[in-house]
């Protein structure tokens, strides 16, 4: 047995080198190169963990190595991500005196089963054994589409929001590059096409060829059909959940046939949806999937959170593009809920002093709608800047909003010969709440992938994750009493 061992500066300096046996079969190869099972080694413990390395083919282009480089170099800890771990050169003199340089890809090591293979009905691993994870999935995929494309979509989702909050976005989103792991995992799997959003490095010009599509046409965005670079960014990404959402569903994508053809339907064909029976998954895909990307679910958080509360009857989360229009439209849902306002009279013949009664109940009504209305705007406001997660310390928005749908209720009972239902209210405070447990997770999430190489910025994140922790703590039971006074505004509903 001959030992390889691997070790660049950068895992020196981290104490730990990989290694594998020369004499293994690879466990698979691509276009790029052959992968093998190997071992990274603690040099100070000695514990060890799997991993796969990749052994780059010889005579690769320097574009195809920059991008191999540049996809390593994208270390990111997240359930919903495989984790890179490094871009490892050797090289070796030939008897002839030339120095030959070799590549290395190190990753985590995955088992488990694609997507592709899974919504094709295949769930062994490439030992040819069953994984029970993918055998269960294809059998929710088999007896409830919709719940299983569900699952699917709001993981790959999480793991989308720690890729875009580091600055990249994939474009390379498909069933192929999605794996069901033998842990339970779904995890978004190759970064050779991620992109840096904030801007064109001389690396990304060099290897993204403005006019040139990259990534799969049944996906495509339009500005990613039409090699639109400056304008690819999550929102690009989003369009492909949107399709892929609809692939897990239906069992295969909107748009199929020769490849000029569905980049032609990318750019100008609605997607057929009408084979999407559930009109809040079809309104979802639909928003996801817009031409325009400034009507597209703005952050990858805001589509997770509309998929995890569509069953809720839940608002769709707000779009920044769509601020003005869903908050009058919100308005106006709230005037006509309000409409049936229910007051007690006395039980006397038509006197004066009835009239003038219910004159003044009619105006108080008055009085209390206008406020409620006027507040709910505001706080819609404040609930549209904490859907944003690209903006700094969106969850405090969360936060206000949660309190302002709070006060709305405290103002609406506030008199008890008024009576305001208060069902839309208590759904959109509610969707606070579950945006609120999103952010949380994503946080503490980014603080763990930061904690070893930016840990100043790590802690950062965890104190805001934390701060979200103890709010939620301090409103848990509010949050259950919350229940009560929806009953009582749907019993009351009923009455009227």
């Amino acid at each position: 047995m001959a030992i390889i061992r691997l070790q660049s500066e950068v895992e020196k300096r981290k104490g730990v080198y990989y290694q594998l046996d020369s004499n293994d079969e690879p466990i698979g190869a691509g276009g790029m190169g052959q992968v093998f099972k190997g071992l990274c080694v603690d040099e100070r413990t000695g514990a060890t963990r799997p991993v796969a390395i990749k052994f780059m083919y010889d005579d690769l282009p320097p574009q195809a190595l920059e991008r191999a480089r540049r996809e390593a170099s994208i270390q990111l800890r997240n359930d919903n991500l495989v984790e890179m771990l490094g871009f490892i050169e050797t090289q070796e003199t030939t008897i002839s005196g030339e120095v030959k340089k070799h590549f290395h890809v190190v990753s985590e090591l995955l088992t488990g089963v694609s997507l592709a293979d899974v919504l094709a009905g295949k769930t062994t691993g490439r030992n040819g054994q069953e994984v029970p994870f993918a055998v269960k999935m294809l059998q929710d995929y088999r007896n409830d589409s919709e719940r299983f494309a569900r699952t699917i979509v709001i993981n790959v989702l999480s793991g989308l929001m720690a890729l875009h909050d580091a600055g990249y976005i994939h474009r390379d989103i498909d069933p192929s590059n999605i794996m069901l792991t033998e842990d339970e995992h779904i995890k978004l799997i190759d970064f050779g096409i991620a992109k840096q959003m904030k801007s064109l490095t001389t690396g990304d010009k060099g290897l993204t060829v403005a006019g040139k599509f990259m990534g799969k046409p049944e996906y495509a965005a339009p500005e990613l059909a039409l090699g639109d670079i400056q304008h690819q960014n999550q929102t690009t990404d989003i369009y492909a959940m949107g399709i892929l959402l609809y692939q897990c569903i239906v069992g295969h994508t909107p748009f199929e046939g020769a490849r000029h053809i569905v980049l032609e339907n990318q750019l100008k064909s609605k997607l057929p949806l009408g084979a999407i029976k559930n009109k809040a998954l079809r309104r979802i895909i639909a928003t996801a999937c817009d031409k325009r990307q400034e009507l597209r679910y703005q952050s990858s958080a805001q589509m997770r959170v509309a998929l995890e509360t569509m069953d809720a009857g839940a608002p769709m989360p707000l779009s920044l593009s769509n601020k003005k229009y869903i908050i009058a439209a919100a308005a106006a849902a709230v005037i006509l809920v309000m409409g049936g306002v229910l007051f007690l009279v006395k039980n006397k013949q038509n006197t004066a002093n009835e009239q003038a009664e219910m004159a003044f109940v009619e105006q108080r009504r008055a009085e209390v709608v206008s406020a409620v209305n006027a507040k709910v705007a505001e706080v819609d406001q404040i609930a549209a800047d904490g859907m944003n997660t690209e903006a700094d310390n969106y969850e405090s928005s969360l936060m206000k909003a949660y309190e302002g749908y709070s006060d709305v209720i405290k103002m609406a009972t506030a008199d008890s010969t008024v009576h305001v239902p208060l069902g839309e209210v208590n759904m959109k405070r509610q969707q606070m709440l579950t945006a609120l447990e999103t952010a949380r997770q994503e946080l503490a999430s980014q603080a763990e992938g930061l904690k070893e190489y930016e840990p100043e910025l790590a802690e950062n994140y965890q104190k805001r994750a934390a701060a979200v922790e103890d709010f939620l703590k301090n409103n848990s039971q509010d949050a259950d009493q919350q229940d009560a006074v929806k009953q009582d505004s749907t019993k009351q509903d009923s009455i009227k």
